[in-house]
């Protein structure tokens, strides 16, 4: 184990650092806007252009990666990315910013589908639930620290778009320098949305539904703070503690869902983020403190829902559908999160700063509704093992530990 890690430690520092530029940086665009005067729907329009770029990347980059190898393209990546930050500054314009949003989001999608393809290739299936436990444990480290980033400067400047910048240029330093050899890409086979949806329809309806739960809310929760008075520094302090709460709560409720009907462990967190969503909408404006206690927990059950649904669809999957579901469920994750930003937009405008958490409770209802539906229509499968994880890329599947088939 610590020798493979010491191998991989090159790409996971780099996604390290491009996770925690990414997520700073999507916080901070969110926060600008809003300064800047755009209108919510707006802000939630050139919110869904990150999702967008994401959705086509995983069609494109695939190629591109196979063409000229994972070091040469994580290059080509991470230059881009870094360049397409800088020029937000260039013109302070929504639909300017909706054109740039959508390309890093097709930059950042091809730098996780490499980094992932990476670890996939080089770990030995012994260990590798292990490995991409570290993995994820990195990803939302570097997610919700970076978040503290948003307290040390003024966000009306261009301080921010240098800074982002400045970690997108890093993250390519350790993987250029890396002596390792670079993994040969496999490509991932697509699965027809319809025929995944009859192998798993809770599967496909949560994926879709964490996306239209996470990307609105990682979009819209800064104009949340915003909208109610916090300063920077208290919304970075907000969404850290969301990050956070999404770290604590990964592992524990994957193990439960490995013991009991994972349909009833998926039911159970959509109620509570439904619950909590709803509390933060009541009463989340009248303490700091309180806000922060909400967003941990409220973090830590939202940010399993697409582990969850994942295992759940891959407990009808045999061995040789592994790839193609983890492939289908991130198209229709993408989906989600297309819509979520603008769908949370209308929200806010008609409702208020609130309207974001009221949206989150709907939406997390609704779901909750069509879990406990399907419960009824046909016995709960013999569960497949849990691997914690957040949407990336349909790569991250190769990482799964499981081997046996569990129709």
């Amino acid at each position: 184990m610590n020798a493979a890690l010491v191998q991989l430690a090159a790409i996971m520092a780099g996604i390290f650092v491009l996770q925690g530029a990414n997520g700073m940086f999507g916080s901070f665009l969110t926060l600008r806007m809003a300064l800047e005067n755009f209108s919510t729907p707006v802000i939630g329009l050139v919110a869904t252009g990150y999702p967008l770029g994401f959705l086509i990347s995983c069609l494109v980059s695939p190629r591109l990666i196979g063409a000229v190898g994972h070091i040469r393209a994580f290059a080509a990546m991470a230059a881009l990315l870094s360049c397409l930050t800088l020029v937000f500054a260039a013109i302070i314009d929504p639909w300017f910013w909706l054109v740039v949003r959508t390309a890093t989001g097709f930059a950042a999608a091809g730098l996780f589908m490499i980094g992932e393809s990476w670890l996939s290739d080089k770990t030995p299936p012994a260990i590798r639930g292990k490995v991409f436990a570290v993995y994820m444990i990195s990803n939302m480290s570097a997610v919700g620290s970076s978040q503290w980033l948003l307290g040390i400067a003024d966000p009306h400047g261009q301080t921010f778009f240098m800074i982002a910048a400045a970690m997108f240029s890093l993250s390519l330093i350790p993987v250029a320098l890396s002596t390792q050899p670079a993994p040969a890409h496999r490509q991932a086979t697509a699965l027809n949305v319809v025929d995944l949806y009859r192998l798993s329809p809770l599967g496909i309806v949560g994926a879709v539904a964490a996306g239209l739960i996470n990307t609105a809310f990682g979009s819209m929760a800064p104009l949340y703070g915003v909208k109610t008075g916090l300063t920077p520094g208290q919304i970075g302090q907000f969404l850290s503690a969301v990050f956070f709460g999404a770290l604590l709560l990964q592992w524990p409720l994957g193990r439960l869902s490995d013991r009991l009907d994972r349909r009833q462990v998926i039911a159970g967190v959509l109620a509570a983020v439904a619950a909590l969503a709803l509390v933060v909408a009541l009463f989340g404006g009248r303490s700091h403190l309180l806000l922060i206690v909400l967003g941990a927990a409220y973090g830590g059950f939202a940010y399993t829902i697409y582990s969850l649904s994942l295992s759940h669809a891959n407990d009808f999957a045999s061995q040789s559908q592994r790839i193609a579901v983890s492939a289908g469920m991130l198209l229709a994750w993408a989906s989600g999160s297309i819509a979520g930003p603008t769908l949370a937009g209308i929200a806010v405008d008609h409702l208020g700063p609130q309207g974001l958490f009221f949206y989150l409770t709907g939406i997390a209802g609704l779901v909750f509704v069509f879990a406990l539906w399907r419960m009824t229509r046909r016995p709960s499968p013999m569960a497949a093992p849990f691997v914690g994880k957040t949407p990336t890329t349909p790569a991250a599947a190769e990482m799964d530990p499981r081997t046996s088939d569990s129709d």
